[in-house]
């Protein structure tokens, strides 16, 4: 029981004696009036926290962060939605689509089918013209390649130094060679299988028979040889003239971390820390970044000035959307902000982007927060709507910066690969699983962005690691480094 709860109980009297004057008429009155009030003030308290209790209750994918996989059973989830009324594929009248066929001098092997050499009334068969041509594609099976190295040593017949050979170039150390490292990495980031699954097909279709702990080493060591190019893409965040940023937590057994994404139109850089607090950020993008920063309303970007930065307005629709659902003043205001957060995208959709042309908007939606500041019903739409003033300028990224979307979609997607790959492989259990997580996933979405092969880029980067030579940059040449 709070404190003020045990007071107005204990100026509650069990058994009012009857006033036997009219100044004792008075204090009788005089009590009950100050006990009614108390009683109203609890009657108000717990009238909102069960107001709390029950927007917690209707919170979804719509009116809040949660995602779309937690709203249960009772909404239609992303594969139920139909963007249009026609049938599923190729419509009427489609010309097709068919895979070209090699040339001849393309295909490993030529095998000519000829019908039988008599029918069957009896008579021969006579072959004419040219046959019809049918290529098979498959794949043939694979055997893994062993290659064995015998390093002799020797003495210097001279000053009789001890001499031994060295491995060549491009060789490891360890068992499993380059190629094999990096298809581990794919595996594990792109295609989000576990160790033990990357045990078991590499086993299965290739022979290369190792333990889940070898698979986990190797994860450790395409990790090492991600560090300095992750670290080159890292160092362009300070200078980046639009950097999206958003987090997701990724557990480690034990402990609670957080992955952070700073994406770019052409590179990516996830970082898996554990911690929320505003020193990753100053981490990540430096104490004062250059450019727009494109995030949700997370206080630890607080200190970026309101006119670099871009609050995400699918994350606005969703928090006026829940006050919309509130009872009186505010669910009307909220209708309001929510309906001209939906003009703005159909505005923009339209091509319009200056000043000029979102000032009604920005007239409607100022006035529209400043009622909802006043109003004295809600504290939770008021304190919402405040907090909106605050960062007032950081509403309108888009329109005052070119290149800023409206948006933080960029992240947000970006953040899905990790999302799956926590969700099927559960948490890491050391540093060098965090590691790997994110500096895999920094150099997939980077490959992914510029249409490279990351198979072939790991495999590179993999080789000069093991050479101790200069890695393979990611960075574009026309994008500046810190």
């Amino acid at each position: 029981m709070h404190s003020d709860e045990h007071a107005s109980s204990q100026s509650i009297p069990d058994a009012v004696a009857m006033p036997a004057t009219v100044a004792q008429c008075h204090e009788v009155i005089q009590a009950q009036a100050r006990q009614i009030e108390v009683l109203l003030q609890r009657v108000a308290r717990h009238e909102e926290q069960m107001a709390v209790l029950q927007e917690r209750l209707k919170l979804d994918s719509h009116n809040s962060s949660k995602p779309p996989s937690s709203d249960g059973p009772g909404r239609p989830n992303r594969a139920q939605r139909r963007a249009s009324e026609r049938k599923r594929g190729a419509q009427k009248g489609h010309p097709g689509s068919y895979r070209a066929l090699l040339p001849e001098a393309e295909v490993n092997g030529v095998h000519d089918c000829r019908p039988a050499p008599r029918c069957e009334c009896g008579a021969e068969v006579a072959v004419q013209g040219k046959p019809l041509r049918h290529q098979v594609f498959d794949i043939p099976p694979a055997r893994v390649d062993v290659q064995e190295y015998r390093l002799y040593s020797g003495v210097c017949r001279g000053c009789g130094k001890p001499q031994r050979a060295v491995l060549p170039s491009g060789v490891p150390t360890g068992q499993i060679g380059p190629r094999a490292l990096a298809l581990i990495g794919v595996l594990g980031t792109r295609y989000h299988l576990t160790q033990f699954k990357i045990r078991d097909l590499l086993a299965q279709m290739t022979g290369l028979d190792f333990s889940v702990g070898a698979i986990s080493q190797a994860h450790g060591k395409v990790a090492v040889a991600m560090k300095a190019p992750v670290a080159e893409v890292a160092a362009t965040l300070a200078t980046a003239p639009v950097v999206h940023m958003d987090e997701t937590s990724y557990p480690r057994e034990g402990s609670a971390n957080w992955v952070w994404a700073a994406i770019q139109p052409k590179l990516a850089v996830f970082s898996v820390l554990p911690s929320r607090a505003r020193y990753v950020i100053h981490d990540l993008i430096g104490q004062a970044p250059q450019g727009v920063v494109v995030s949700d309303r997370y206080a630890g970007y607080a200190y970026i000035d309101c006119g670099q930065r871009q609050v995400c307005w699918a994350h606005l629709l969703r928090d006026f959307t829940r006050i919309a659902q509130r009872a009186g003043v505010a669910g009307r205001i909220g209708r309001r902000l929510l309906g001209l957060g939906y003009v703005m995208f159909r505005w923009r959709g339209k091509g319009k982007t200056s000043t000029e042309d979102f000032e009604p908007i920005m007239r409607r939606l100022r006035q529209a927060l400043e009622r909802g500041t006043q109003q004295p019903q809600c504290p939770r739409t008021a304190n919402t709507c405040d907090n909106l003033l605050k960062v007032w300028a950081a509403l309108w990224g888009f329109v005052t910066h070119a290149g800023v979307e409206p948006t933080n979609n960029a992240a947000e997607r970006a953040l899905r690969g990790i999302v799956l790959k926590r969700k099927i492989s559960g948490p890491t259990r050391s540093r060098r699983g965090d590691e790997f997580i994110a500096r895999g996933f920094s150099v997939h979405e980077t490959c992914r962005r510029q249409g490279l092969d990351m198979w072939g880029y790991l495999q590179r980067a993999v080789v000069a690691w093991i050479d101790k030579v200069p890695h393979p940059s990611l960075v574009p040449a026309a994008v500046p480094t810190g």
